[in-house]
């Protein structure tokens, strides 16, 4: 289009030629029959040529030749028959500086007849949007390779816990059996202290490898197995307390239970949640305020709960009930802090919850169960 004839043009049309001309994309316009009645500037250079000479072409001897068959064959038809098509990756024909990459779109205009008055096609180099993908797949690929290898890991990791965990059981037990017998015989005071140290410390062992195997069991297994029974829950509860009790003589317990009826559960693992959940609140609660221990059995629900004065950081609600998380400055005398992760997983094998609220006053742990007709999991 000569200067002289943009000159006539109105403001609109002026600002479309501009746009027409000088767009970073492609455009091409045909007639009715597919010959090329006007290529813009940007397509022109992308072949090495100028608009003028592409006139009465057709609009396939812009492609290479694997792009012009596939055009002749498959898009020309289908732009015919529905009017369009969207985003199909071809090459332009060698302009002696190689064959280029780009995206297309055609668009057909009809008359009041149905018949084509003109088509508009539009091309997109490709060449950094294919980059863009490659890249993209390989960071993908890099990522799940990253993410399989991870999880290899942590399955080797699990799996050696629970080999070490169960290798551990029977030297411990045989330094367990050796302080009971020492403590029967006849002995001094400074003998009696040591073996007192054996026992705490090696039942204190005991527990941490019990919960290192139910960990990876948990991990390993789908969850913690339960053997449900019918247990006389508020003895059950009461003997869990009295045993505590003993261990803690100057903190104070305070029970409330409105039972009046047995329940169905697996009572080594209900007396392993609620006695991590007491030591919990004897470990973190105030020393001055009793530990409220209550629990009720309804219709269809069993529910107990253990309430202490003192308050959990917010930060750390959110991971309170993680594998080897541990709460507070005395963290390093808390064990290996599986104590709440292995009580919700225990909860959850009952096919219930364990929930924690907290605020600068009191801080409530609560297992809430189905009871009934709900049948447990193996």
């Amino acid at each position: 289009m000569d200067n002289n004839h943009i000159t006539h043009l109105s403001p609109l049309a002026k600002d479309f030629d501009d746009f027409f001309e000088t767009a970073l994309c492609g455009f091409v316009i045909t007639d009715g029959e597919g010959k090329i009645v006007r290529v813009n500037t940007r397509t022109a250079q992308w072949l090495n040529s100028t608009p003028d000479q592409f006139q009465g072409k057709r609009f396939s001897d812009l492609l290479a030749v694997g792009g012009k068959i596939y055009f002749e064959t498959h898009l020309w038809p289908l732009l015919r028959m529905q009017g369009y098509f969207d985003e199909v990756a071809v090459e332009l024909a060698n302009s002696g500086h190689g064959k280029m990459p780009v995206y297309i779109n055609g668009y057909e205009r009809k008359g009041d007849n149905n018949q084509p008055l003109f088509m508009r096609f539009t091309l997109f180099k490709a060449s950094d949007r294919r980059l863009y993908e490659e890249n993209l797949q390989i960071a993908k690929q890099l990522a799940e390779d990253k993410l399989n290898i991870e999880q290899k890991n942590s399955k080797l990791r699990e799996q050696f816990i629970a080999v070490l965990g169960h290798d551990l059981r029977n030297p411990l037990g045989g330094i367990m059996s050796a302080a009971q017998l020492l403590a029967r015989t006849d002995i001094n005071q400074r003998e009696e202290r040591l073996v007192n140290i054996i026992q705490s410390g090696s039942k204190r062992m005991y527990e941490m490898i019990n919960n290192i195997m139910d960990f990876a069991h948990g991990r390993l297994g789908g969850g913690i197995p339960v053997n449900p029974v019918i247990v006389d829950l508020e003895a059950l509860l009461n003997q869990i307390s009295d045993e505590l009790k003993v261990a803690w003589p100057d903190r104070h317990i305070e029970s409330d239970f409105e039972i009046g009826e047995t329940v169905e559960c697996d009572p080594s693992r209900i007396s392993q949640l609620i006695s991590n959940l007491l030591a919990n609140a004897i470990t973190h609660g105030s020393t001055e305020t009793p530990i409220v221990f209550k629990a009720l059995v309804k219709d269809n629900f069993w529910e107990v709960s253990i309430s202490n004065n003192g308050s959990i950081p917010e930060k750390a609600m959110a991971h309170i009930f993680h594998p080897f998380h541990r709460e507070g400055a005395q963290s390093s005398q808390n064990g290996l802090g599986l104590g709440l992760y292995i009580a919700s997983e225990i909860a959850k094998s009952h096919n219930g919850t364990l929930t924690v609220t907290s605020d600068y006053q009191k801080t409530c742990f609560t297992f809430h169960a189905p009871i009934a007709n709900q049948s447990l999991p193996d």
